[in-house]
């Protein structure tokens, strides 16, 4: 069974991430902060203004997004935002 999944980040101006194979992604919905892993079930939500980290080979990774929505399925995360940009762990961008 994979233990990935596929994520994908777009913006008006560009596709940011198209698709790449992550291990977990944790980002804050205005339900709360979720962890996604492989064979996660389906969801739509509403995303707030906040970091959310992926972990792509073992390495983890932040992004700030300024709102957004979500989409969970078939091992696909898809996130819609305004804006985003790169920052380390503790939120300071990059």
């Amino acid at each position: 069974m994979d233990k990935t999944l596929k994520l994908k980040i777009v913006t008006p101006e560009e596709t940011y991430l198209d698709d790449i194979d992550v291990e977990s992604i944790t980002i804050l919905t205005t339900a709360g902060k979720i962890t996604v892993y492989s064979n996660h079930a389906p969801i739509v939500s509403t995303l707030v203004i906040g970091n959310m980290k992926y972990t792509i080979n073992n390495v983890t990774k932040y992004i700030h997004l300024h709102r957004g929505i979500l989409k969970i399925s078939h091992n696909q995360v898809k996130i819609i935002t305004q804006r985003l940009y790169e920052v380390d762990e503790n939120g300071q961008r990059l």
